[in-house]
């Protein structure tokens, strides 16, 4: 059975910004943009433990088959990033543990090769991973609507927080997502600083995310 969902909305509405106006942002980095949404019904200090991949993903129009690997982004900047997640969650007195031990919560990151965040894509683009994800296994967002992102920067960061405990529908329940508009936009060092200051903020923005 297909799986396919769609991750709808939100417009960071970015102006376009002219070279010779007095006082704008000189750098990219300053135009960065945080967005994070969660179920405002689901008391995260229910659960104990989390677990993390070994990479972020790459989502692209390129296909993936059950079983299949996905692309990764580059390796520094996806250790970061998955650092900056795990330091956060420990941060907040979760434990991690791997996939195989039955965790709470997994917290799975991607990186979208378009500039929009309008997401369908396969049950099996984590079966790779995810232990028994069930065919035709999918994602739900009890008690929120995730924001419709018309317009973002190419390599925005998606991280998705899953609760392994709650099943609705034969789809599991995703709490909490953020977006990081740009996050892997220009060179190696500024993707490592960007992606992890961007994560930094979605946990800042997120208080409810607390043992």
């Amino acid at each position: 059975m297909k799986f396919k969902f769609t991750l709808i909305a939100l417009a960071f509405g970015l102006l376009v910004l002219s070279s010779c106006a007095p006082g704008l942002p000189e750098d990219v980095t300053t135009l960065d943009v945080v967005y994070t949404n969660f179920n405002p019904n689901f008391d995260f200090g229910q659960g104990t433990t989390f677990a993390i991949p070994e990479n972020v993903v790459i989502i692209s129009d390129i296909p993936i088959q059950p079983g299949q690997q996905p692309p990764f982004i580059d390796f520094v900047a996806g250790r970061s990033i998955l650092g900056a997640i795990r330091t956060n969650m420990l941060q907040r007195g979760f434990t991690q543990v791997n996939q195989f031990a039955d965790p709470d919560f997994i917290l799975l990151p991607s990186v979208v090769e378009d500039n929009s965040l309008l997401f369908e894509y396969d049950w099996w683009f984590w079966d790779w991973w995810i232990p028994n994800l069930g065919a035709g296994l999918g994602w739900t967002y009890p008690g929120y609507q995730p924001a419709i992102v018309t317009s973002v920067s190419t390599e925005s960061l998606l991280i998705q927080f899953v609760n392994m405990k709650a099943t609705t529908n034969d789809k599991l329940e995703v709490d909490w997502v953020a977006i990081v508009n740009g996050a892997l936009t220009g060179s190696q060092t500024s993707n490592t600083e960007r992606a992890v200051a961007g994560v930094n903020q979605a946990f800042v923005q997120s208080p409810y995310i607390q043992k």
